[in-house]
């Protein structure tokens, strides 16, 4: 069953205190793989499974990791089951289970997200820098909110060479629900430390490139998404 390979992608540190009637939600990527017609694990096979491990299961469903993936034959497809537990079930599998058990948390909801993409600027002065608000003119023409903006830097190492990019992105705050737009047009979701706490290695990651978070192995090295610390 694929369901096993995917364990290890995700994990999660587990709460230190669990309110009786709290919930959390969770995610696992469901198995399916790029180019190939396995349907992978659906969603109630999926709460049975997390049932059969002594955790409640509220509800559950399908959904897309809003992180970028590759385009390519056997790479994941990103989609995942997305499960609400009690906390306190969940506290007391996580306690049990080193790696989470590979679930994360989903903190996917959020009423905003941010999105980025370079802007231009290579080194040595070469290259043209596309400002924050003429960026911001292709997302308000597909009809996308801007909430806020400001420039960053990916947090990635860049070879030192006239011509290779600088590292500068344009960062635009926009809602939620206007994520799949802008990814339609070229922006891609901004992992922070603040969207990647939920999902932290409940035990030590294994030796990796600097900055590396559970949310990357989807994510082929030179394809990891910024994180801004």
């Amino acid at each position: 069953m694929r369901l096993a390979l995917t364990l290890p992608l995700l994990a999660v540190l587990a709460p230190a205190v669990a309110v009786a009637n709290d919930l959390v939600t969770l995610y696992q990527l469901n198995g399916t793989v790029q180019c190939t017609p396995d349907p992978g694990v659906d969603p109630d096979k999926a709460a049975d499974l997390l049932r059969g491990q002594g955790v409640k299961v509220i509800s559950s469903q399908r959904k897309k990791l809003p992180v970028p993936v590759p385009v390519r034959c056997g790479a994941p497809t990103g989609e995942v089951n997305v499960l609400e537990v009690p906390a306190a079930d969940w506290s007391l599998f996580s306690a049990q289970h080193a790696d989470g058990g590979g679930y994360g948390v989903w903190v996917f909801d959020a009423p905003t997200i941010e999105v980025y993409r370079y802007d231009g600027a290579l080194q040595c002065g070469l290259g043209k820098e596309q400002a924050l608000e003429a960026m911001a003119t292709e997302l308000t023409a597909a009809e996308i909110e801007v909430l806020g903006s400001r420039k960053a830097k990916d947090g990635q190492d860049h070879i030192a060479v006239c011509g290779a990019s600088t590292g500068a992105i344009n960062v635009y705050t926009i809602p939620q629900t206007d994520l799949p737009m802008a990814e339609q047009i070229g922006f891609h979701p901004l992992v922070t430390r603040a969207l990647a706490e939920g999902v932290k290695p409940h035990t030590k990651p294994a030796a990796g490139p600097q900055g590396m978070t559970p949310l990357q192995p989807l994510i082929g090295p030179s394809e990891r998404t910024p994180l801004l610390w």
